[in-house]
């Protein structure tokens, strides 16, 4: 009767912290990436709470570029308690999408994508069209009343843009306003070049001349670069004016 007393007090004496690791055990709680394209290195930050870093701790760092299988590093404790950072070497190229996948040696895992990215790249410009604006109803360019009904396109225009014209708002990443190259179009005929307007920090164009019907308008915005932005709208068009 003893013996199987002491046996049972044994049994629990192993088992206990078992049970207590178990209970405290959790998956990673964060993950992040960062490649330096000039090193070739790789930074994975991981958070992952343990009391005991020899025992409960990520035991596998699997790394994969291009959904292929580069790395799978095993790891038989964790650096610290919470937060710790590992570094690899990685020969990646601008495009490569490389996901990282941190494995807990009791429960869990955590897995994180990060794709490398030229810091030089330039990007298209940005075009915000401010005048027409949709849904409205406008007379020689100045938006007067609401148009409820989604019978007449995107917006009208009566009298043409002449008054109050085409606007937008462009942005570059690089170029500076008066380095962009702005064209107004209507069905894919040219109207004329727009004109940056500093006081009120748009580009604006003229559309005017003696017409009826249902037009594109587009816009293009051309940076130093050749990248060419491009915003379209759906104009109700009537104008009996010319030009001059």
């Amino acid at each position: 009767m003893k013996i199987g007393k002491y046996l049972f007090v044994v049994i629990m004496l192993v088992i206990t912290p078992l049970f207590g690791l178990n209970v405290l055990a959790h998956p990673p709680i964060d993950l992040s990436l960062e490649y330096d394209i000039d090193t070739n290195n790789l930074i994975v930050t991981i958070i992952h709470e343990t009391p005991a870093p020899e025992l409960h701790y990520i035991n596998r760092v699997d790394i994969k570029i291009n959904d292929v299988l580069f790395l799978s590093e095993e790891y038989t404790s964790q650096p610290t308690n919470d937060v710790f950072t590992y570094n690899y070497i990685i020969d990646g190229s601008f495009g490569d999408e490389i996901m990282v996948a941190a494995y807990c040696n009791i429960q869990g895992s955590i897995t994180r994508t990060i794709i490398i990215e030229d810091p030089n790249q330039d990007d298209a410009p940005e075009i915000e069209i401010k005048n027409p604006i949709k849904g409205y109803f406008h007379f020689s360019g100045i938006k007067l009343f609401a148009t409820y009904l989604d019978l007449v396109y995107d917006t009208m225009g009566f009298g043409g843009f002449r008054v109050r014209p085409v606007q937008a708002k462009i942005t570059d990443d690089n170029d500076n306003a008066e380095d962009l190259i702005v064209t107004l179009y209507a069905n894919e005929v040219k109207e004329r070049d727009m004109v940056y307007n500093e006081q009120s920090e748009l580009f604006e164009g003229k559309w005017i001349g003696p017409d009826l019907g249902v037009f594109t308008m587009k816009i293009t915005a051309e940076d130093t670069s050749g990248n060419i932005g491009i915003a379209e709208m759906d104009v109700w068009y009537f104008c009996f004016i010319p030009e001059n």
